[in-house]
């Protein structure tokens, strides 16, 4: 049963306030002292007044968490205890491989106990037949344990190669966006340099156009005018004054 289904007062109050008095039980700390100290706390008072009339945590109190939540808490320091013994030999133990991989921290630990229980147990057996049956045991177990280590191990490939391959797209994503800014900036250049000799050969261009509708224009009334030195329209062409 852990505290967190418990409901009394030392139960209710934050994890870091537990935490603190569980350390203190820990170390022996008189109990009287304890309760002077957490109901001294403004978290303490305020829950207190907020889910209990005020009522302060009293001697009883202070019993039944050594007897439930405290003890909930040892034993979860003692796992956690447990877990850093195995991390720490499982390191030492791949110190003392010279460097070979034997898989990760925990199978570490299971080879060389499961190594030792086989060495145990063939020394015990007398015979001959029985030591084989109990050493193919080892060797299918430890078969297992391997096979798990093989497909930790190509995991963790896997998930290097995924790594290594997004690194690549975002160095290539990069290297596109740089290049785009660039090309973009060099294809605004081209444009706007294009665009002022454009304005110049316009200039230019409505220039001569002028000039090519007035000789058109020119050449055009030319034309219209017959030998006899009539109009298309009928009208005579303008006579010259004869000189005397």
């Amino acid at each position: 049963m852990t505290d967190i289904t418990r409901n009394g007062k030392i139960a209710r109050l934050p994890r870091n306030i537990r935490d603190e008095l569980n350390h203190r039980l820990e170390n022996g700390e008189p109990g009287g002292r304890i309760l002077e100290w957490l109901n001294a706390l403004p978290d303490v008072q305020a829950l207190l007044k907020a889910e209990f009339g005020g009522s302060r945590i009293n001697a009883q109190n202070l019993t039944n968490w050594r007897k439930g939540g405290y003890q909930d808490w040892l034993k979860q320091q003692e796992r956690r205890a447990t877990v850093r013994d195995l991390m720490a030999n499982a390191e030492e133990l791949a110190t003392d491989a010279g460097g070979v991989e034997i898989g990760n921290h925990l199978s570490a630990v299971l080879v060389a106990e499961l190594a030792a229980s086989a060495r145990r147990a063939i020394e015990e057996l007398a015979e001959p037949a029985e030591r084989c049956v109990k050493l193919q045991e080892f060797l299918l177990t430890l078969a297992r344990v391997r096979r798990q280590d093989y497909l930790a191990g190509r995991l963790a490939i896997e998930r290097e190669r995924r790594a290594r391959e997004r690194v690549k797209e975002q160095s290539e994503d990069a290297s596109m966006r740089e290049f785009g800014s660039y090309f973009l900036s060099v294809y605004l250049s081209l444009i706007e340099h294009s665009l002022h000799s454009m304005k110049i050969e316009r200039h230019e261009l409505l220039d001569f156009g002028a000039q090519l509708r007035a000789s058109q224009d020119a050449e055009s009334l030319l034309r219209s005018v017959k030998p006899d030195g009539s109009r298309p329209d009928g009208s005579a062409a303008p006579v010259k004054p004869e000189s005397n």
